[in-house]
């Protein structure tokens, strides 16, 4: 789990936003999962073509929170995803 890896959703996922929320449905364990803004951001940057880093710092930018925090909670937000089974190995 390393700051450098690029956290990648993995395919099968279909994700839409609805009122605001991001909501992914995966198909192989029959699971829809509801995201509010801030996942729904992280979410949105797991595409393989970010570091973990980057993503925090695209937290910072867009909802104005110290980087130590956006770090911290990117990365426990990528684990739960790993722990979901949203995201590529």
């Amino acid at each position: 789990q390393a700051v450098g890896r690029r956290p990648q959703a993995r395919s099968g996922l279909s994700t839409r936003v609805v009122k605001g929320e991001t909501v992914v449905l995966d198909r192989d364990s029959h699971k829809v999962h509801q995201f509010n803004n801030t996942a729904g951001l992280i979410w949105s940057l797991c595409t393989g073509k970010l570091t973990e880093g980057e993503i925090a710092q695209k937290v910072v930018e867009k909802f104005d929170v110290e980087p130590a925090q956006a770090a911290k909670d990117v990365k426990a937000l990528l684990a739960q995803f790993l722990k979901l089974g949203l995201l590529g190995r």
